[in-house]
């Protein structure tokens, strides 16, 4: 159903789209109409209704653009806004490793990592939002990235490929995540970011990925990651089934993916 706007829910509109102003206050709302509070909450609650603005909590709303759309459009419109709303946080995961052409798979989830516990939402009902919150220790190797006249903060590549074999989850799976490392990393970075997320079910899960699918990385890395690995078995992909096709006995990993079937997906 399309809605009409009022003039003054028109010229709110218009001028946050104007300015480029995805995130907005009802500060922001009372400077732009210069209207009594009555005013500006009825034109805030009419805006809502039609689908226009959404709130995301007291006080703060973001702009819905008439021409939001679907996949593509997720990452143009959730990066103009995602930098004001948060301090602390990168985007990360599957969201990172297609920003960074490291898989052409376009997820449906914009995967956000935050210091801070933060309830998930739905940007204009079509694009969620996941929240992924870490122990200020697993929080860095991130960098700024810029598009469309648009910045906003990034996990860097090689802290991309950790934080996916930390939680696979979040990043399509060990699938993907092999598909990221055929590109070329930097072997010192991946070691370092695993060695200080302190996760040794990663050094088991990369190393185990570089050798098997024969990726063109320094064997001396190969020898640091097996010297790291804990004693116990670790699923290698805990997204799937946890069904053991066999036990790899030298990276201690319960090998649940048969590797013929995900080698042929990322020749």
């Amino acid at each position: 159903m399309k809605y009409e706007l009022g003039s003054l829910e028109s010229e709110l509109i218009f001028t946050l789209e104007h300015e480029g102003k995805y995130h907005f206050t009802v500060k922001d709302a009372k400077q732009i109409l210069d209207a009594s509070n009555e005013v500006i909450w009825k034109t805030l609650h009419k805006l809502a209704e039609k689908k226009r603005i959404q709130r995301i909590k007291k006080g703060h709303y973001l702009l819905i653009p008439a021409r939001a759309g679907y996949e593509t459009k997720w990452r143009e419109e959730v990066t103009k806004f995602i930098d004001e709303l948060l301090d602390e946080y990168y985007i990360g995961y599957w969201t990172a490793l297609n920003l960074w052409h490291l898989t052409e798979q376009i997820p449906h989830t914009v995967f956000i990592a935050t210091t801070k516990r933060k309830r998930g939402l739905t940007y204009d009902k079509t694009v969620p939002i996941q929240f992924i919150t870490l122990n200020p220790k697993k929080f860095f190797g991130y960098t700024t990235m810029k598009t469309n006249n648009t910045q906003f903060k990034i996990s860097d590549p090689e802290k991309t490929i950790i934080d996916s074999l930390d939680l696979p989850q979040y990043s399509g799976g060990i699938t993907e995540i092999s598909k990221a490392l055929k590109h070329e990393h930097n072997p010192d970075t991946l070691i370092e970011y695993a060695d200080r997320l302190g996760n040794k079910t990663v050094h088991k899960r990369l190393g185990y990925l570089i050798q098997s699918l024969n990726l063109n990385y320094p064997e001396e890395m190969i020898i640091q990651l097996r010297e790291k690995i804990s004693e116990g078995y670790s699923w290698l992909d805990p997204t799937q089934p946890k069904q053991i096709h066999h036990y790899n006995t030298e990276w201690n990993l319960k090998v649940n993916i048969p590797l013929d079937a995900f080698k042929s997906t990322i020749q």
